[in-house]
């Protein structure tokens, strides 16, 4: 028993100094926002999540000088825009507060802003179970509002 209970208590204390809060390293990739709104649909497996982070000051330098944004052409925004409208469709589908909350403008889309499209899957492998649009995190920097839009499709 007394094993047992050491063994807890050294589990316990790695736990303890593990900090275990998860870093987003394309948001931490910016100088730190003001404030941010986050909405959540779903469960463990299939879930969406939106959310704004408010900045007062990032510069398209600091976009720049992150290994993760890229500068919106105009070749990217057909591309951004097939995420964005895969995304609304399970923000309708969810339906209730996290549609309600949902308020990004697809024609604020446009070359002078800064995006990053973050995939799992890719194009669909193997048997084709995984596809495009299974596990997809589009970030898309708004340089005039200084808002950083996060969209998180796991469906």
């Amino acid at each position: 028993m007394k094993k047992v209970g050491s063994l807890l208590s050294i589990l316990l204390l790695l736990l303890g100094l593990c900090g275990c809060t998860y870093r987003n390293p394309v948001i931490d990739s910016l100088p730190r926002y003001n404030s941010r709104l986050f909405y959540t649909s779903g469960g463990f497996q299939d879930y969406t999540d939106y959310a704004k982070y408010f900045y007062e000051s990032v510069t398209v330098h600091n976009l720049e000088a992150s290994e993760y944004f890229a500068a919106v052409t105009t070749e990217d925004v057909e591309e951004i825009l097939l995420y964005i409208g895969d995304f609304e469709g399970w923000a309708d589908m969810t339906g209730g507060e996290f549609k309600e909350h949902y308020d990004f403008d697809k024609a604020a889309v446009s070359e002078g802003d800064f995006f990053y499209i973050q995939t799992r899957y890719g194009e669909p492998i193997g048997d084709g179970t995984y596809g495009k649009f299974d596990d997809y995190t589009v970030y898309y920097f708004d340089v005039d509002a200084q808002i950083l839009y996060y969209f998180h499709s796991n469906i």
